[in-house]
């Protein structure tokens, strides 16, 4: 798989932030205070480059919640954060007079909730973006270690488009990871989708 080029790159940013965006705004409705999403910074990396990339961001623990999209190209989406910074996100959804245990009690639907829209978010972008649709299974949240990290089980020729996110709610700082794992034959799928848009839009 060839790497990807500076516009390919740049149009890959500009098309998930619109994701990211839509994203914050529905988030800002639920916690009912404003959620900032930064830019995310695209990367295409192998997959086992995005689990050094993301056992070297120091993350001991860890909540995913994941997604499987079907369509013209098949992705597994996934959201990572700390498992630290997301009991500190369900506490800022929840209210701040909870306890730890009650907290934990809330987490696994709060995180679905909150997966599901950051996902649903970045792949609706590409989706409108591309005129193609997906369908996706239900969120599914798991609690992870750097042993058993999701992505550790995929297969060595998939890649990742690794988007990393900052979420900023009530002046706190989280950040998180975004995932995207493809098959070669998706992320060709993805390219030609790319590559047509870049071309219509007189860019390439």
């Amino acid at each position: 798989m060839r790497p990807l080029n500076e516009l390919q790159l740049d149009a890959l940013g500009e098309i998930f932030n619109i994701g990211v965006g839509r994203a914050a705004s529905s988030l800002s409705q639920i916690v009912n205070d404003e959620v900032l999403l930064t830019a995310p910074a695209v990367s295409l990396v192998h997959r086992d480059q995005a689990t050094q990339i993301l056992l070297g961001a120091e993350l001991d623990q860890f909540s995913t919640v994941s997604q499987t999209f079907s369509g013209p190209f098949d992705a597994q989406a996934m959201l990572v954060f700390p498992e630290s910074n997301a009991l500190e996100i369900v506490r800022l959804m929840v209210g701040p007079h909870m306890s730890i245990e009650e907290l934990s009690e809330f987490e696994q639907e709060a995180m679905c909730e909150i997966g599901n829209i950051i996902l649903n978010a970045c792949m609706s972008s590409l989706a409108d973006i591309f005129h193609i649709s997906f369908d996706s299974t239900l969120p599914l949240h798991r609690f992870g270690n750097t042993e058993n990290l999701p992505i550790l089980d995929g297969s060595d020729e998939q890649m990742v488009l690794l988007l990393q996110v900052d979420m900023v709610i009530s002046q706190q700082r989280i950040q998180g990871h975004i995932l995207f794992l493809l098959s070669v034959a998706s992320m060709s799928s993805l390219l030609a989708c790319l590559d047509r848009y870049l071309n219509e839009q007189g860019l390439a």
